[in-house]
């Protein structure tokens, strides 16, 4: 008895470790970033796909959720360009080279309009094939087809209103930064409510509401961040010529070799929710409204470990960075407890009320049985995603970015593409758990990518890599 007391305490002790940060630091850290996540990432979607639901149409609703998810893919896309732009903007600013910032800004503002240009042509005269491909039902394309078409302005937008808040970041100023997405988050819900529904006296618009909403969001993102950046005297430094003079293939390509590993990485996973959205298809419109209402759920369930998983980048990479392998060790347990701890009742909350969450995207309970079943199942199984979330941002912290984005980048394409298909192949009588076991191969290729990545992080070699 006594040596199973003493182990027991030696198990507690492994996370009360003095080293690292204290927990009430790290708490301190990790609430402002759940605000921030639950404001910009969480909240935008959650309550587009409730307002769409007021409408009453599972195939509305069902085209929606389905373009969103390949919407979602290029948005991870858009991230690439300030990702590189940050790093080379700082650079230079931290070497007090003020006028090369500005030339960098111009060389990151043309590579995002190229690409987002590129996008926004395919999109919207590939919108139909778009559809086509993920193998919805012909009477919801034509709810899809003017949706993703106006979306892609939308798409445009994002690219350069990302690329111009990176410069504000790279020259060390978030403040703005998020009030800038706050305002632009106002404006979409603001605008997604009263033109979706028709309230507030604007004409109702349907689905094509939701994304003319998210065009006014980006552009006001655009606007106020060039008005910013022109009109801050602090910036003029930085100005001597007009940003936009600058364009460079030479400086895009070098853009490009900065950020590919980041955008290999996140548009691995975001594919594979697109390739799970097709695999989903198959079932017909209610598993395809109910994929929709389940990833809702999800996500606002994952909103810490989101969070978290920001922040263990930044408190690694400083221990390691201070020659603290030990402290950076420490920070990934205690911030791994935190997690679990808000984890673990968000989704027992989700499962044990998921007739009714799921009845608030549901007005009409026209697929509430079936996704109530659903939720249950697969709710817990986020224990594997948060694993893989959560340990890749330790990784990144340590600048172990290939091992994360090779990892992810076969997992998905060598295990969950195929067992995915299989999956939907089966002849599973129960609606529900086709879905569940369709949607499960996600979280078992996640548990794959987690099983690889703790290997690294128990192998140390993370802690002497050179960045």
């Amino acid at each position: 008895m006594a040596n199973l007391v003493a182990y027991v305490k030696s198990r507690m002790n492994m996370f009360s470790t003095p080293q690292g940060e204290s927990y009430k630091s790290i708490i301190l850290y990790w609430l402002p970033e759940i605000v921030s996540i639950f404001v910009l990432v969480t909240l935008p979607p959650t309550l587009d796909d409730w307002i769409v639901t007021r409408l009453g149409s599972i195939s509305i609703y069902g085209a929606c959720s389905m373009g969103n998810n390949f919407l979602h893919l290029l948005l991870k896309m858009a991230e690439f360009v300030p990702v590189a732009a940050i790093a080379i903007i700082g650079r230079h600013n931290g070497a007090k080279e003020y006028e090369k910032c500005g030339e960098d800004l111009g060389y990151a503002f043309w590579t995002a309009f190229i690409f987002g240009l590129t996008l926004f042509v395919l999109m919207f005269f590939g919108s139909m094939g778009i559809y086509h491909f993920l193998g919805v039902p012909e009477h919801m394309v034509g709810y899809g087809v003017p949706f993703l078409q106006i979306k892609s302005f939308g798409i445009l937008l994002t690219f350069t209103g990302l690329g111009l808040v990176g410069f504000m970041r790279a020259v060390k100023n978030t403040r703005v930064p998020m009030m800038i997405n706050i305002a632009s988050v106002g404006i979409f819900v603001f605008f997604d409510y009263a033109l979706v529904l028709g309230a507030f006296g604007f004409p109702k618009l349907g689905l094509i509401g939701s994304a003319v909403a998210m065009v006014l969001q980006y552009m006001v993102m655009n606007i106020f961040a060039l008005v910013y950046i022109l009109t801050n005297r602090d910036y003029k430094k930085y100005f001597t010529k007009v940003f936009l003079r600058f364009f460079s293939i030479k400086e895009s390509l070098h853009i490009l070799s900065l950020s590919w590993p980041v955008m290999v990485d996140k548009m691995s996973v975001a594919a594979s929710y697109v390739w799970l959205s097709k695999m989903i298809a198959t079932m017909g419109e209610q598993a395809i409204a109910s994929y929709g209402i389940v990833k809702n759920l999800e996500r606002f369930a994952f909103t810490p470990i989101v969070s978290t998983a920001v922040i263990i980048t930044f408190l690694v990479s400083n221990r390691l960075g201070a020659g603290d392998p030990e402290g950076a060790s420490a920070n990934i347990k205690k911030t791994f407890i935190l997690s679990l701890v808000s984890l673990i009742p968000a989704i027992i909350f989700v499962c044990v009320f998921s007739h009714y969450l799921v009845s608030c995207f549901d007005p009409k309970n026209l697929i509430t049985d079936f996704a109530s079943a659903i939720v249950p199942m697969i709710t817990p199984l986020l224990i594997f995603d948060f694993m893989q979330v959560y340990l890749a941002g330790a990784l990144r912290g340590a600048g172990d970015f290939k091992v994360v984005m090779l990892t992810r980048l076969l997992a998905c394409l060598f295990f969950f593409v195929p067992v995915s298909y299989c999956m939907s192949k089966l002849p599973i009588a129960s609606g529900p758990l086709k879905f569940t076991f369709i949607y499960g191969s996600f979280f078992a290729t996640t548990g794959i990518i987690s099983f690889f990545y703790y290997r690294r992080i128990k192998s140390g070699k993370w802690k002497h890599l050179k960045v």
